[in-house]
């Protein structure tokens, strides 16, 4: 039996995540910190738990700005770690790119979503991914509350089938990449978040994604700055 309150807090976990990986302005900072010890208190015992707790209080002690030139550092004009999956894995994902990008936006159209961004590349940008897997959580405990069983399977199908294509495959490998290039305790301790989570989910999910690795070099046309979450279909 699917609980609405550990569906939300799944929710809950992916923003957070997905705010993690947003250019950080304090105000975000600020929030996620909050937003994290607040799970975290509700949280069942456990490494998600413990990496939630670390990444909260590694958020209330970071400075924004400090944060902000680590990100461009690691993301953006460095581009250390890109965060983009079609940054990850051979040269067949360089051939593949259009039917990747296709596919994930068919994911976001299906549930009424885009990713909100200048850049028509966005859609497989890890914090839209991680957007399009809160608000499918979300969906599911709202369908889990009035008792739509129907639709409650079709989003926890959707969400097993988005990590085992795309999210899955390559959010691990990103988040060891994050934390060996990072000192900055904000970025380290919300790489291992993600990485925990990515775990979690994958069993809770049922999901067996093929893991794929970075690329040695970075598409350029990937390498493009980027700080949107997900946002409503405007047709």
């Amino acid at each position: 039996m699917i609980a609405v309150a550990s569906t939300l807090e799944r929710a809950g976990i992916y923003r957070v995540l997905g705010g993690a990986f947003a250019y950080p302005t304090a105000e975000r900072v600020g929030e996620l910190a909050r937003a994290a010890a607040t799970i975290a208190v509700n949280a069942p015992a456990g490494a998600v738990r413990d990496a939630l707790a670390s990444f909260a209080v590694a958020a209330y002690d970071t400075n924004a700005d400090v944060a902000g030139g680590e990100y461009v550092f690691l993301f953006d004009r460095e581009v250390r770690c890109p965060a983009y999956e079609g940054a990850w894995g051979d040269g067949s994902q360089v051939a593949g790119r259009v039917t990747r990008l296709a596919d994930i936006a068919g994911f976001y159209r299906a549930f009424g979503l885009e990713a909100a961004g200048a850049q028509p590349e966005s859609e497989d940008h890890l914090v839209a991914e991680l957007e399009f897997m809160s608000a499918l959580a979300m969906k599911e405990a709202w369908a889990v509350d009035v008792g739509q069983h129907e639709n409650t399977a079709i989003t926890r199908d959707a969400e097993a089938k988005f990590m085992t294509d795309h999210l899955g495959r390559w959010a691990a490998g990103f988040a060891d990449e994050v934390a060996a290039a990072t000192a900055l305790p904000y970025y380290a301790a919300a790489a291992v978040l993600l990485r925990e989570w990515m775990r979690a989910e994958l069993a809770t999910l049922g999901a067996t994604p093929d893991a794929i690795g970075p690329r040695s070099g970075v598409d350029p046309v990937q390498a493009e700055t980027f700080a949107c979450p997900m946002a409503p279909d405007a047709g």
